[in-house]
């Protein structure tokens, strides 16, 4: 007997329509009920045919007015429950499909539908109960065995256990009830008794080595490790090469923390010409996750990967190296694998995204370029990428270029955060145009969608005082920023630097000693800030100390000149 696993919904419908009798009877005799029975009939008759030619609303329509016509019989709810179904109302297809049921509670396919519809559901218990009706009316022993895994699902283990050894007093040997008795009794903690199962398993199937993989597998798992050995190297004599044992015996020695003999069966698995990819690039992207693992057996992976390369060549193989190397920071080479795979799978959102990103990181602002309006041919509303973008071209001073990509950004992208970034974008490229109505203007939109952007605020604020205009506002955008991050080094000198600018000396030279406190005392632009500041306090001393500082720290830093000029005031 082979018995199925699983149960298969077929949404094929099942036409179980009320039997009329015809009557050979002279029309002046029929009867008004008898009219009814066959108008009923063509009903249900047209119903039937306008499902199957796959005109569902007018189906629908038709067996709702049966319904109407005859509200105790069952086949019109039925068939609405399939075509409800179909269109994945499921709700629609309970309330109907139970309808059925209960108007004609010995009808097996009933039943067995609703049971149907609660398993898909993922509803076990419920599908239990309507699965013991079904059996209750036909013990096939497939239907048998579907409500045995039901009960395994549902936690009755003992349930299924009972109906299982019915099946084996008919069925002896089956591989499905071996597989599921072993799992009911592991659940159970009923571990020899598991391991039996599966030692009945191999016996009626010997030439099925992998069932010995998954008695070696189970022995391990249970800590006898002994036994698992002896197992696999059972398994290995009879198949030296069957790739699934091998790496199933790498995991053995993985769990034991033994490296190198892991990895001696890892690379047999791979050299393995009957171990499929999938298992193989799922065993290296599990390495890849955990990265202590990768960093302490690069070498190891590395070689795996090399075996892999020499025999497949598929897009998950380069991405699979690219994640290698960006794992070890190795990007000029990450960005590569990716670029590769992208040539065999350019509809692969994922793969545009990580070789933007890579290519964004090293700072090849062209590439970034070129990747982002190639991957538009495929995904044009991928506005995080498009961004990048914007910023790539402003990065080389294409800044007519920019704009035209930020405002197509904010036209069409309904991502608040992403629209802001691309206003600050423009925000800063007409300032540096010297367009200063237009750069106010994309500061001010951007308060008016979050008004407590600290760093929009400090930026806004510090370049009004730059230009010594509306000085108010510019101190009042900044006075939020101090204290909403009081030890932010970037917002205190601004804020101290605004101060300066509306002739508050005393409390600037507070907030730029603050600044320099909380990190900036190698930051030439406060320096020289601090330095204005003590000149303004008339304290020489202190501020030539603050501008032979910046000499110090940044040799680039135009501070010659008045560094000069001070030493000679102050003689």
């Amino acid at each position: 007997m082979k018995i199925g696993k699983y149960i298969i919904i077929v949404f094929a419908f099942l036409i179980i329509c009320c039997r009329v009798e015809k009557k050979l009877v002279n029309n002046l005799s029929v009867t008004s009920k008898e009219l009814d029975e066959q108008e009923y009939y063509r009903n249900f008759t047209e119903g039937v045919k306008q499902e199957i030619i796959g005109n569902y609303k007018n189906a629908v329509v038709i067996y709702k007015e049966c319904i109407k016509q005859n509200p105790g019989n069952a086949a019109p709810y039925y068939q609405l429950s399939n075509i409800y179904l179909r269109a994945q109302d499921i709700d629609n297809a309970k309330i109907f499909g139970i309808r059925a049921a209960d108007l004609n509670e010995k009808n097996f396919w009933y039943n067995l539908h609703i049971a149907n519809i609660y398993q898909y559901e993922s509803k076990y218990d419920s599908a239990v109960v309507w699965y013991e009706k079904v059996v209750a009316l036909n013990n096939n022993p497939e239907y048998v065995y579907n409500l045995a895994l039901l009960y395994s699902q549902c936690g009755k283990e003992k349930e299924s256990l009972d109906l299982l050894k019915d099946l084996e007093k008919e069925f002896d040997g089956s591989k499905e009830i071996f597989l599921l008795k072993h799992n009911l009794y592991s659940n159970l903690k009923a571990y020899d008794s598991a391991v039996n199962e599966l030692k009945h398993l191999t016996k009626n199937f010997p030439d099925e080595i992998n069932n010995f993989g998954i008695l070696a597998e189970y022995l391990n798992e249970i800590g006898r490790n002994a036994e698992a050995n002896e197992i696999y190297r059972y398994a290995l004599e009879k198949d030296s090469s069957n790739g699934l044992i091998l790496m199933s015996f790498g995991d053995f020695y993985l769990k034991k923390n033994e490296m190198d003999s892991a990895f001696f069966y890892y690379k047999s698995a791979f050299v393995s010409k009957n171990l499929d990819n999938e298992n193989k690039v799922n065993l290296v992207l599990n390495f890849l996750r955990d990265k202590d693992f990768t960093a302490e057996n690069r070498d190891k992976i590395e070689e795996l990967l090399s075996i892999l390369r020499n025999k497949e060549d598929n897009f998950m193989l380069y991405a699979l190296y690219a994640d290698f190397y960006s794992e070890s920071k190795n990007y000029e080479l990450a960005v590569q694998y990716m670029d590769s795979a992208l040539t065999l799978k350019k509809d692969n959102y994922f793969l545009w995204e990580q070789s933007i990103l890579i290519s964004n990181y090293l700072n090849k602002s062209e590439e970034v370029i070129r990747k982002v309006n190639e991957m538009q041919i495929y995904f044009n509303d991928k506005f995080n990428l498009i961004l990048i973008k914007a910023f790539a071209e402003r990065s080389l001073n294409l800044n007519d270029s920019a704009i035209v990509t930020a405002e197509k950004i904010i036209i069409s992208c309904q991502n608040k955060e992403i629209n802001v970034q691309a206003m600050n974008l423009l925000a800063e490229i007409y300032r540096d145009k010297l367009d200063y109505d237009k750069s106010d203007k994309y500061f001010e939109e951007i308060l008016a969608i979050d008004n407590e952007n600290l760093m929009v605020r400090n930026n806004y604020g510090y370049y009004l005082a730059l230009r010594n205009e509306k000085l108010d506002k510019a101190l009042e955008l900044s006075e939020l920023t101090v204290l909403k991050d009081p030890k932010n080094a970037t917002y205190l000198d601004t804020y101290g630097w605004i101060l300066f600018k509306v002739g508050k000396i005393k409390e600037a030279r507070t907030y730029i000693e603050y600044a320099i406190r909380y990190g900036a005392y190698n930051n030439a632009e406060v320096l020289d800030h601090y330095g204005e500041i003590m000149l303004k306090l008339d304290k020489c001393k202190d501020t030539i100390e603050a501008w032979e500082r910046i000499t110090e720290v940044d040799s680039t830093y135009n501070i010659v000149e008045k560094l000069q000029k001070i030493r000679e005031n102050c003689k």
